[in-house]
């Protein structure tokens, strides 16, 4: 009987000490950034034997830009006519689902119809798994395993999120980027 007694207490120790230990779920890992930039030019030159727009930005500075046939309607761009690039870039950083393997990319391109400016929009999404190999919290890094096998050290933009992630867990991480170009008359 006093050694049941022993048991039991030491059970109700063990239980108590559990639920002391046990420690608040941990956040799921969630991270979406985005960005845009906008560059506007004005167009300095045109050599449309040699596919050249010359172009001079805001800061006043000179760039020759080589115009590929994709980009129709090239012989409607004047002197004085302004170009606008805006250029998207996103991340997104989730867990992986119990199995889940990807490794793919998605491309759109886009351009004016015929008798229009030109313009001209393209745009990528990558997608992949990656397994985590080495977290370093001082450093603020993860070292992570793609799924081709190829190991890269990342740095870490929110150090809390080192915190929601474990070596060997495995994450879907999609990366978009997208570039737009318009151009429009002179005003």
């Amino acid at each position: 009987m006093k050694n049941c007694k022993g048991v039991l207490l030491a059970l109700a120790v063990a239980v108590s000490l559990c639920a002391c230990a046990e420690t608040a779920p941990k956040k799921e890992l969630n991270v979406e950034r985005s960005s845009v930039a906008s560059v506007t030019a004005t167009v300095e030159k045109v050599d449309l034997t040699k596919r050249i727009v010359t172009i001079r930005g805001s800061e006043g500075n000179i760039r020759k830009v080589h115009v590929g046939k994709e980009v129709v309607n090239l012989p409607q761009v004047r002197v004085g006519d302004k170009v606008t690039l805006d250029y998207y870039e996103s991340l997104a950083v989730r867990m992986a689902k119990p199995g889940e393997v990807k490794d793919e990319v998605k491309g759109m391109v886009g351009r004016a119809k015929p008798g229009n400016k030109p313009g001209y929009v393209e745009g990528t999404e990558t997608t992949v798994t990656a397994t985590i190999l080495e977290l370093d919290k001082v450093k603020e890094t993860a070292m992570l395993k793609g799924p081709d096998g190829d190991v890269v050290v990342v740095k870490v933009q929110d150090p809390a999120n080192l915190d929601k992630v474990k070596v060997g867990d495995t994450i879907v991480i999609t990366y978009t980027e997208a570039l737009a170009i318009a151009v429009r008359p002179a005003k």
